[in-house]
């Protein structure tokens, strides 16, 4: 009887194995329903799903692991320090999907990286070929070409997630941190090319993360050092550097976006938009009517910890404007500080889990729209 069993077992992993990365690990949760399942989970495991965290070298440590085997992590960043070379990195993603499927729930991971083109990419290796960057793409053309072969590789490496595209436009001549990175100064081509990347994304089945909310092309520094103020009129924002947004969101293209470092005077002259509820909930999810996930840029940089005085002030802060999805890229303590104080935060009532409810709701019916394979929109 075991001779028997045996060669079936082995079958069953290998069809499993090379049935691709969104059959591979959907389990329990994407039969289920989301509500139910949130129901069904405790603080620490909903604090789990709205924390994203990065770590160091080729694959997590042991303690890292047990945060994603656990639930208490739903989802992992990768930067050019975790990747080897093309079969590591889909080893890699391979092992974290494993783990989240052992988890009590078995909630798929957000799985994302930095691959806009250019200078901005963190999947290198000798062997893995480099992309132009926004502004050296000429037509839509290119852009099509380029924005299919980078989901292209992303889905071969099992990444779910691109902090891609950059939707600024560049208005200001003098920006070096945005620059080539910007498809140009005309919202209408910013636009058409980011629209463009987002399609061929969506064909692979990963999640692009439209940035930085609500633009960052008319700046002079960078934000990740400063959270320094821009001038920019209301008139001027909408018209321009919301551009691109207000057209993506009508194209129902707009799943997600990542709110900027920057202090805009004419909508918060107090907050950074991170930290803004009037842009969070009262620009991106009142006025422009967005429903889908909101991403902080990373909450341990520079002028993110300066303006909020910690990384527990700036997440409580960033939850507090509205914000999903909370990156905290590579201090494995203060990652581990802020596993332990979060569930604390809504516990105690400093902040409210109603409030927690309604993100994580946002972020299973985003996975189940991604990572599940399903082919309607959520309504955006």
């Amino acid at each position: 009887m075991k001779r028997l069993i045996l060669p079936f077992i082995l079958f069953f992993f290998s069809v499993i194995l090379l049935a691709g990365p969104f059959s591979v690990f959907s389990g329990g949760f994407f039969a289920g329903e989301q509500r139910k399942l949130l129901d069904q989970m405790s603080i620490e495991e909903k604090v789990g799903q709205i924390f994203i965290f990065g770590f160091t070298g080729s694959s997590p440590d042991r303690e890292f692991s047990s945060w994603i085997s656990s639930g208490r992590l739903g989802n992992v960043k990768i930067f050019s320090r975790n990747v080897q070379s093309q079969q590591q990195l889909r080893h890699l993603t391979d092992s974290i999907k494993f783990l989240t499927a052992d988890s009590p729930r078995g909630i798929s991971p957000f799985i994302a990286t930095d691959l806009e083109g250019g200078s901005v990419n963190h999947i290198r290796s000798p062997e893995i070929r480099g992309f132009p960057a926004a502004a050296k793409l000429k037509n839509p053309a290119q852009g099509e070409v380029t924005s299919r072969q980078i989901a292209q590789l992303l889905q071969e490496a099992g990444i779910n997630m691109n902090f891609a595209p950059c939707a600024d436009v560049l208005t200001n001549p003098e920006n070096k941190v945005i620059g080539n990175r910007s498809y140009g100064s005309d919202p209408q081509v910013v636009y058409q090319m980011a629209k463009q990347f987002i399609l061929e994304h969506d064909k692979a089945g990963i999640v692009p993360v439209v940035k930085h909310f609500p633009g960052h092309g008319m700046t002079d520094f960078d934000s990740h050092l400063e959270a320094k103020s821009v001038e920019t009129g209301r008139k001027e924002l909408w018209k321009v550097h919301l551009f691109p947004y207000r057209k993506l969101k009508r194209d129902r293209l707009l799943h997600a976006v990542m709110v900027a470092h920057i202090t805009y005077s004419a909508l918060d002259p107090d907050n950074p938009a991170t930290f803004s509820r009037r842009v969070v909930e009262g620009l991106l999810r009142r006025k422009m009517h967005f429903r889908g996930i909101t991403i902080t840029d990373d909450l341990e940089m520079a002028s993110s910890e300066a303006y909020a005085g910690g990384i527990e002030q700036a997440f409580l802060r960033a939850f507090e404007a509205g914000n999903d999805l909370f990156l905290v890229a590579h201090s494995k303590k203060k990652q581990a500080f802020l596993l332990r104080q979060a569930p604390e935060l809504f516990r105690s009532g400093v902040l409210k889990e109603k409030e927690l409810d309604q993100r994580v709701l946002r972020i299973l019916r985003m996975k189940k729209r991604f990572l599940g394979g399903l082919k309607e929109h959520i309504a955006s």
